[in-house]
């Protein structure tokens, strides 16, 4: 089984992306939370996207996923792209799994 990722570099790329991705895929960018930097997870399902953000540690030289700060519901790709504007950092650091 091979694993890889797409990269993301720029906003409305972000948003492209995530309004045409499938229900078994993802998308991890960079963030900024209450002036903390964090993990954005987004995926979608049957009923909109889900938004995770998460805290992050550091776990020798990589920074990994720490605690749960928020989770969020969208029923559109609108209300999404209105909540990234305000979290994802720019520039976009971003990937597609």
């Amino acid at each position: 089984m091979s694993y890889e990722e797409k990269r993301i570099g720029s906003f409305p790329q972000l948003i492209r992306e995530l309004d045409i991705i499938d229900l078994d895929a993802g998308v991890r960018a960079i963030g900024k939370f209450k002036g903390k930097k964090c993990f954005v997870f987004v995926t979608k399902g049957a009923n909109g996207f889900t938004s995770i953000l998460s805290s992050m540690k550091r776990a020798g030289k990589e920074s990994i996923p720490d605690k749960r700060l928020l989770a969020k519901d969208f029923a559109t790709i609108q209300d999404l792209e209105k909540f990234l504007a305000d979290v994802v950092v720019k520039p976009v650091v971003a990937f597609e799994y």
